[in-house]
């Protein structure tokens, strides 16, 4: 099968990415051939495909008054994403396109194009952009549970900004009234949540359950827990991801637990959670900050931490740090929210406790002292068995097998029909 991935980054930028990437790999381990389209940028990994990716955008500050006019222009319709790809096509003739985040750089232009040329569209959904301007239903340190536009611009639901929030208003309205995303022929997402989410904000269309898989699956760490006391942080550091509320769980632990924290954010962001620990800091709470790390180095911090906390206050999907610490054989304290909860049983392969509550996730860290870690380190590792590739891939052929199959009937439906 010939199988072209869309994404709008081709570099491995967040779970997106390595989703779009780890796909990529599954279906050519298969014997697939697999092409890309995406945006040109410096950090990109290379492919023969590159000479097709669209110029490179990105929507920071810095920009005159006409690009910023272009640019918002682009979020809605982009038209070089719409030529390029069709290039593309004529040269790779693609039995289906399977799309990841293709808004704002690439824009639904991509879908109106695979539907001119007659391609299947499948599509992964990794946040909550079709439903909301917002993506991830979150705005200035809380859950905002909207859809409209109105309500977007008037609470500067994207970056604090109106001009911004009026920009994804209009994406939205442009894109439901002329119903582009309708031309999707399956959808996918890799949590219960999410699919329950998008029905409760009236998504029209079905949505499969297709569980993201890890590539490769990991091999559990060993882990001897009697005397350690690091509890480790590991992701991208910013608001959505309740890093303050570790910050101050440290103080109320103090000589009891250290916390490392591995990654990195905004530069502004970091700096303000930096301050914030040092200010909390009384001499027997310690929080490191490491950096991002990668590879051996990350592996190392995850297989000597005792636990690994996940103190999210949004709505995430079904995050990597999760599915990889369990199947890793780790404790995880996570957060009860979004997709989180299909994954950890709480107090049998890992603990849950309320978003925010710092005083109930201190409790939890505490449960570690009375808690069977061994029993519960198998109950990790055996919730996340289905994320095998070999599992992703074969769902991936039979969703592939039905969009083709039914695009070729109603083409021969058309046919006789014209005839």
């Amino acid at each position: 099968m010939k199988i072209l991935l869309i994404n709008k980054y081709h570099f491995l930028k967040g779970g997106a990415e390595r989703a779009y990437f780890d796909t990529a790999k599954v279906l050519s381990d298969r014997g697939h051939e697999v092409a890309f389209f995406s945006m040109r940028h410096p950090d990109n990994e290379p492919t023969a495909w590159d000479r097709y990716f669209v110029s490179e955008s990105e929507y920071g500050s810095g920009h005159s008054f006409l690009e910023k006019i272009r640019l918002a222009m682009g979020i809605i319709w982009n038209r070089e994403a719409a030529r390029n790809l069709e290039r593309l096509i004529d040269a790779f003739h693609p039995d289906v396109a399977h799309l990841h985040n293709i808004y704002h750089q690439l824009s639904p232009s991509v879908i109106d194009t695979l539907r001119k040329k007659k391609v299947p569209i499948v599509m992964t959904l990794h946040d909550y952009k079709l439903i909301s301007p917002n993506y991830n239903l979150f705005v200035r340190g809380k859950i905002w549970n909207h859809s409209s536009g109105f309500r977007c611009v008037l609470d500067r639901c994207v970056k604090g900004s109106y001009a911004k929030s009026l920009v994804c208003a209009l994406e939205r309205w442009i894109h439901s009234a002329i119903g582009i995303y309708g031309y999707v022929d399956a959808f996918i997402a890799p949590s219960r949540f999410l699919i329950r989410k998008f029905s409760e904000f009236g998504f029209r269309y079905p949505i499969g359950y297709v569980p993201q898989p890890l590539v490769p699956f990991p091999d559990p760490v060993n882990s001897s827990d009697a005397s350690r006391k690091d509890l480790l942080y590991f992701g991208r550091l910013s608001p959505e991801k309740g890093i303050e509320t570790l910050i101050e769980a440290a103080d109320l632990l103090g000589s009891e637990s250290d916390i490392r924290i591995v990654g990195s954010g905004e530069a502004v962001y970091e700096a303000t959670l930096r301050r914030t620990a040092e200010e909390r800091d009384t001499g027997s709470g310690r929080v490191l900050f490491l950096g991002a790390k990668y590879g051996a180095e990350l592996e190392r911090e995850i297989a000597e931490a005792r636990a690994i906390i996940i103190p999210s206050v949004w709505y995430e999907n079904m995050p990597y740090v999760l599915s990889e610490s369990l199947a890793r054989g780790k404790i995880v304290v996570a957060s009860d929210i979004g997709g989180m909860t299909e994954r950890i049983e709480d107090g049998v392969s890992g603990f849950l406790f309320e978003p925010g509550n710092v005083s109930a996730l201190v409790n939890r860290i505490r449960d570690l002292d009375s808690t069977d870690l061994r029993e519960m380190r198998r109950h990790a590792r055996e919730s996340v068995v289905e994320l095998k590739s070999e599992s992703y891939a074969e769902v991936l052929e039979r969703i592939y097998a039905d969009v083709i199959g039914k695009k070729t009937e109603r083409k021969r439906i058309l046919a006789k029909t014209w005839k």
